[in-house]
């Protein structure tokens, strides 16, 4: 195991407990489907899809309707793992998953700056986001993403000042082949060409521009 495979998963060993719980708990509380009025995603996602970095809970403000509502239902649907939202959101009606992703979309929650990565791992990041590496047979981030990985409508969620810890377990699990949602394999093809030190740097690179969205 590397040093940033360890250093990842002692992280998120770390905040598993302050993070999740209070998502266990509101998810919990009371059968049945939850109101759209009182969402427990909060407890971990923020009040305004801020997200929370250090226990890699992405940032959804701002971020595709149909990207959000697709998740959600691909977490209902046990195409896309994790038991906290896996259990969530297959409490939810179509309906209340389609409510839930507007609601985070028309969001718009303060950029917080994230750790300074060194020079040599910024210029891979971006010649990864705007290039890719010819000799991995890795293609573009912002083929698929948009400029400065903004993000596609009804194609790809934005990238630019998503949390860099985020975008990196998104990655290994791609890498991995434990999150297995991706339209045509493109996220797993790509992802397991890349290495620890590419997936520090390209994760980083986008977790240091601000959201086109705020």
């Amino acid at each position: 195991m590397s040093a940033y495979s360890r250093a990842y998963s002692g992280l998120r060993v770390g905040c598993i407990m302050t993070a999740v719980l209070p998502c266990l708990l509101a998810v919990n509380a009371a059968p049945g489907p939850a109101p759209a009025a009182t969402p427990p995603c909060e407890a971990c996602h923020g009040a305004h899809g801020e997200g929370m970095a250090a226990a890699h809970v992405p940032r959804l403000a701002g971020q595709s309707a149909d990207y959000l509502q697709k998740q959600l239902d691909d977490y209902a649907q046990g195409t896309r793992d994790n038991p906290i939202m896996k259990n969530f959101a297959k409490e939810l009606s179509g309906q209340q998953r389609a409510k839930f992703a507007a609601r985070y979309a028309s969001m718009s929650a303060p950029y917080i700056a994230q750790s300074a990565l060194s020079a040599a791992s910024l210029a891979r990041g971006h010649q990864l986001a705007y290039q890719g590496d010819e000799t991995k047979r890795v293609q573009a981030c912002n083929g698929c993403h948009g400029p400065d990985g903004i993000g596609v409508a009804l194609a790809a969620p934005y990238l630019a000042g998503q949390s860099a810890e985020y975008l990196a377990s998104a990655l290994t699990a791609f890498r991995q082949g434990t999150r297995k949602n991706d339209a045509g394999e493109l996220m797993r093809s790509v992802a397991k060409r890349l290495d620890d030190v590419d997936v520090e740097a390209v994760s980083g690179y986008f977790g240091s521009l601000e959201p086109s969205t705020h």
